[in-house]
């Protein structure tokens, strides 16, 4: 019994300080880098880059010099931000493409894509379009759901298999990010596939950047804590996530936090609350217990019951 107590302490520390040193390292250890420079690059591709953190990224990477291939939705938003970003960055070369991320195939959009880019080196892919539908799982059309999964999933591995291609055979440095979210370090019920699909791109991003390494291609995955842009206008009224909005931070330190830890770290945990969530979530309480507590604990949730569908009882005769 004696040794117990220091056991966990020990074990505890282990866990806890490592983790809490590279944080520091990535938020103060790491000065900001021009990536222009960094990777001798000319263009970089930002999908997501018409609003909130895309648009930040692409404001960032054009003050550094670089030129940007912005995909969004063709929609009034894009045309809007054309008019915008190009009129702020005279002397920088932007390439739009409008499409729709969501297609299951990828087929479509990624030839716009390599239209767009067939006479220019990409070595710098942000891969950042993402959004979030909240509700029972089963209780969303099919359809809905989908066009999620394929945003938040497919589009990245489709973009990311394109580009690494074309450095790798070009020789080219280059760097390729992942948008993540804290959401995925624990299970989140009534906004299931948007924290699975981002612990998958955590997961993806930290495997292929062991591959990609010794060909100078670095990958980078944020979490960022609440960031106020468009992705709390697909929250519905969620109160957790209307909660954590009144904390969120401006896009740019997105941009900025890519800028430090470009080819310093692969998984970045951007701000205080994604920190204390990756500590609590995944150090001090265990990843099984704490699906089961949800499993108990949901049903008393005014989220849950607010947005719970009641489904006609089965008729017999």
């Amino acid at each position: 019994m004696y040794f117990i107590t220091p056991l966990f302490f020990w074990i505890g520390v282990l866990a806890v300080v490592p983790y809490l040193a590279l944080v520091l390292y990535g938020a103060y250890g790491c000065p900001e880098q021009n990536l222009k420079d960094k990777y001798n690059a000319k263009w970089a591709l930002v999908t997501g880059g018409s609003s909130g953190i895309g648009a930040a990224i692409v404001r960032k990477f054009a003050s550094q010099g670089l030129n940007v291939v912005i995909v969004a939705l063709d929609d009034a938003t894009l045309s809007k931000f054309k008019e915008t970003i190009v009129a702020e960055f005279p002397k920088v070369e932007f390439r739009f493409v409008g499409c729709d991320l969501s297609e299951a195939s990828g087929e479509i959009y990624l030839n716009a894509v390599k239209e767009s880019t067939k006479d220019i080196d990409v070595q710098i892919l942000c891969n950042n379009a993402g959004f979030i539908t909240t509700g029972g799982y089963a209780d969303i059309a099919l359809k809905r759901e989908m066009a999620n999964f394929h945003t938040n999933v497919t589009a990245g591995l489709t973009l990311t298999h394109h580009f690494a291609d074309e450095m790798l055979n070009k020789k080219l440095r280059g760097l390729i990010t992942f948008t993540s979210s804290s959401a995925g370090f624990i299970p989140n019920p009534m906004s299931a596939l948007y924290s699975s699909s981002k612990i998958f791109l955590t997961n993806f991003a930290a495997s292929i950047a062991a591959e990609l390494a010794e060909a100078k291609i670095d990958v980078l995955v944020i979490h960022p804590s609440p960031i106020d842009s468009n992705f709390y206008s697909n929250a519905g009224k969620m109160s957790a996530l209307t909660s954590a909005q009144k904390f969120s931070s401006p896009p740019s330190v997105i941009a900025d936090t890519i800028c430090r830890n470009a080819g310093k770290i692969i998984v970045s945990d951007q701000g205080p609350i994604t920190v204390v969530m990756k500590i609590f979530m995944t150090k001090v309480l265990d990843w099984n217990v704490f699906a089961e507590i949800m499993k108990l604990g949901l049903r008393f949730n005014g989220d849950y019951k607010a947005m719970k569908v009641e489904r006609p009882t089965k008729k017999t005769n």
